[in-house]
């Protein structure tokens, strides 16, 4: 019974750990947004996107939008929210989706030497499916049923290790 418990613990603990990227899911020709909220206020608004930690996906320096050393197939598919970056929001839209943008995007915030990772999934759109005005651009995010998950996990945890 106690090693029952200790195993179940100890996937919890990996789960747990396995979930910390969040999950991203956009159509094809629609659009996604990519959360970064780190939580502090900056005293310097540098920010760096990356995809798979190498192409320049957008910048924001010193407060403001910089899209020179964008590589190219970003052009004109992205924008940030600049009213928000006061709030710690610095968010990235990618727009007209592409099964190639798939992967794993990272922002890079130098002041506190870190990266908030979050993988972006494109799937087909399903016919009839249309984006409604005022939605998050087609975008289902998956941090909502990873919390249910989580919770309940936890809460059988804690029953068992009792």
């Amino acid at each position: 019974m106690v090693k029952s418990v200790l195993l179940i613990c100890f996937f919890t603990l990996l789960l747990i750990e396995a979930s910390s990227q969040e999950a991203v899911q956009g159509f094809i020709g629609d659009s996604a947004v990519l959360p970064c909220h780190p939580g502090k206020q900056l005293t310097v608004i540098t920010v760096h996107w990356r995809y798979n930690d190498w192409k320049n996906v957008y910048d924001i320096q010193n407060g403001k939008g910089m899209t020179k050393e964008q590589d190219p197939e970003y052009k004109g598919r992205t924008e940030t929210f600049p009213t928000e970056y006061s709030n710690g929001n610095f968010s990235l839209k990618l727009r007209n989706l592409q099964k190639g943008d798939e992967g794993s995007y990272c922002c890079f915030i130098p002041e506190f030497g870190r990266n908030d990772c979050v993988n972006l999934q494109i799937k087909e759109k399903p016919r009839g499916i249309q984006e409604k005005p005022g939605s998050n651009g087609g975008v289902e995010t998956t941090a909502e049923r990873i919390v249910s998950l989580l919770i309940s996990l936890f809460s059988i945890t804690v029953l068992l290790c009792m």
